[in-house]
């Protein structure tokens, strides 16, 4: 009997985590001069005027982008992680100098909220991009720069959030019904924290997903928890697996249009945010921070060493790191360490994957 290409993928795993040689771990991934790789030639850097004077750049920030940078393009994931760094430093400062609260803890949701307030406020500040041929200045919006980030993502990117939003579904189902039962259900603390905040922040669209493609991917399930009580395993069997997939992707794409048509609504799902600031936190905590949550966490397995790893999974960390990369630069321009128009390079990044 041939091996499938799951058994080959974790005997490869088996060889190079016991005997590590690099030669062998690169082969795993695309060649260097692959076609997926070519975004970076016309990459833009953050390099702001104030930059100028040493020692007005954000230094711990800093020295996590050089690591960022030297991660691309063959590693977009790892260097999403080192991005998060420079982001985690700079949403925290732009807390501390900033908030005139009285709160005796610094956390990351603190942070980032207060970071979203910020940059709501200024969705309406228009960058210059340059000239036209008419002469006449090009200029785009904050707000609109983001559209532009998400009216061209990756499929990939979608389905993530639809993931865990449908398996968080399924359980919250199946413990309802075995509860009404008096039977055991799975345990709050497997319940991954990414779902949790999607359902508490969020409810609209969730409850759209679980009134419509959410009980439909329930019902495809057979969930209980794993042998060794470490994990959920949601049981679908290889002839649903085909429909699992499709309820997925098909929730990934209503997903993209309440994202993309905001403030319009043209997804089935009905209105999804009441507000710039619910759209846009939508954005930053459902995409980028379940993202970090889940590499950091240690939830899943390493994004491009994963036995399901393709040229999408690629091209979707390339489009996680590009939109974070946007995002802390526009925290740094909340906290007055860059000016405006120093964003203008994220509109061309924006279009970079297309």
């Amino acid at each position: 009997m041939s091996k499938t290409e799951k058994e080959k993928k974790l005997e490869t795993l088996q060889r190079i985590v016991t005997n590590y040689d690099r030669l062998t771990h690169q082969k795993q991934m695309l060649p260097d001069e692959h076609s997926r790789y070519g975004w970076h030639k016309s990459f833009n850097y953050l390099n702001p005027s104030r930059w100028n004077d040493s020692t007005q750049i954000p230094y711990v920030a800093a020295s996590s982008l050089i690591d960022a940078y030297s991660l691309l393009p063959t590693r977009p994931d790892l260097a999403f992680n080192s991005l998060w760094a420079a982001t985690n430093s700079s949403y925290n400062d732009l807390y501390l100098s900033q908030h005139n609260g009285s709160s005796d803890t610094l956390t990351d949701s603190r942070s980032i909220e207060f970071s979203i307030e910020r940059i709501t406020q200024r969705l309406g500040h228009t960058i210059t991009l340059g000239s036209l041929p008419d002469e006449t200045l090009d200029s785009i919006s904050i707000k609109d720069m983001m559209q532009q980030f998400f009216n061209d993502a990756p499929d990939k990117i979608f389905h993530f959030v639809a993931s865990y939003a449908l398996k968080g579904i399924a359980v919250d189902m199946h413990n309802k019904i075995e509860k009404g039962l008096g039977k055991k259900e799975i345990r709050k603390i497997l319940i991954p924290s990414t779902y949790n905040t999607f359902k508490s922040r969020f409810p609209n669209i969730h409850g759209n997903i679980e009134r419509s493609t959410g009980l439909k991917y329930f019902k495809l399930c057979n969930i209980q928890e794993t042998t060794d009580k470490t994990d959920i395993s949601y049981g679908i069997s290889p002839n649903d697996s085909k429909a699992a997939r499709a309820l997925v992707h098909a929730t990934g794409e209503e997903i993209r249009k309440a994202v993309t048509s905001f403030p319009a609504t043209t997804s089935s799902f009905g209105p999804a945010f009441g507000s710039d600031k619910e759209w846009l936190t939508f954005l930053v905590f459902a995409f980028l921070y379940a993202s970090r949550n889940t590499a950091v966490h240690g939830n899943a397995a390493s994004r491009l060493n994963s036995l399901f790893a393709n040229a999408e999974t690629l091209t979707a960390s390339t489009w996680n790191f590009l939109f974070g990369y946007l995002y802390l630069s526009l925290i740094m321009y909340c906290q007055g360490k860059i000016d405006l128009d120093d964003l203008a390079p994220h509109s061309a990044n924006s279009k970079l994957l297309n």
